[in-house]
């Protein structure tokens, strides 16, 4: 009797072990959501380069700790030398700040954002005046804690967000044309009255007023799902690029995912040959790598 009850647990541990023989994946692939960035700037047709960038290099996102990533990019204006000395006082500004703050258990990101503003913006005025002008930048700034995304935003550059087969532009142009369509609303003027007005892209807001007061700043987090992507660019993109040709370019299965930032660059630069802006791009992919190659 026990022989037999033996022989039938050896039949089942047999039975198991083959169960388990067949269902087994050849092979396991773990993976980890990792903040992967790209980044890539021309001066275009000019003789100065006026725009500045930085991002985070990529970054695989821990369980266990908040991982941050920061994301800027500016486009100077005003003397030719003093445009391109602001943004990167704006660059430097908002990377040391962070670069303080970046690894704090607690962060308040949105009064980061209203501090680190309003003390370049102090600085930047503070510059000599060049023949009689002052000089500024606009910015756009991300900051992404694990998959939670922070915004902030003053002047015409912008930020768009990416998903699925759909690109939002999250920020708003501060210029004269945004108070044209406010008048609008209002009934002041008609559409044809506000879109005849000569000054409509003229700035409202820039850092370097030294009183800037208009800006974007998202104060609940957007909640990125993977596959998102978020581009942050100057106005020598949108301004050349229609958003369906920019979409069509990140969405590319032929444009490899490391290139898709001197794409965009390379098609602007090729759509304006002859007076192409500086033109700067910044694009963060919230995405899951095999973990393989994260450690690599």
């Amino acid at each position: 009797m026990f022989g037999r009850k033996k022989k039938k647990e050896r039949e089942m541990v047999q039975s198991a072990e083959r169960f388990a023989m067949a269902e087994a994946p050849a092979h396991v692939v773990r993976k980890v959501p990792q903040l992967t960035t790209l980044a890539r700037s021309a001066v275009g047709n000019r003789n100065y380069q006026q725009d500045a960038l930085y991002v985070t290099p990529s970054k695989i996102l821990s369980s266990n700790k908040k991982t941050r990533v920061l994301a800027v990019v500016c486009d100077g204006m005003g003397g030719m030398a003093d445009g391109g000395k602001a943004s990167r006082t704006a660059i430097q500004m908002m990377l040391q700040g962070f670069q303080n703050v970046e690894r704090s258990e607690e962060l308040n990101i949105p009064a980061f954002f209203r501090q680190g503003i309003g003390a370049i913006d102090q600085m930047i005025s503070s510059f000599p005046k060049e023949n009689g002008r002052g000089s500024g930048t606009t910015m756009v700034a991300c900051i992404a804690e694990n998959n939670k995304l922070y915004w902030a935003s003053v002047g015409d550059s912008r930020i768009y967000i990416i998903r699925g087969h759909r690109m939002y532009q999250v920020t708003r142009d501060h210029n004269y044309w945004l108070m044209l369509q406010e008048q609008v609303a209002a009934g002041e003027m008609t559409m044809e009255e506000a879109m005849g007005q000569r000054h409509k892209e003229a700035l409202i807001s820039y850092l370097g007023m030294g009183n800037v007061s208009l800006m974007d700043i998202n104060e609940e987090p957007f909640e990125l799902q993977l596959g998102d992507m978020v581009m942050l660019c100057s106005d020598g993109i949108t301004k050349t690029l229609p958003d369906a040709q920019i979409k069509q370019i990140i969405l590319a299965d032929e444009v490899k995912p490391e290139q898709k930032a001197e794409a965009l660059v390379e098609a602007a630069t090729h759509a304006n040959s002859h007076s192409q802006d500086n033109t700067s791009v910044v694009l963060l992919h919230y995405e899951e790598v095999d973990i393989k190659k994260a450690h690599r």
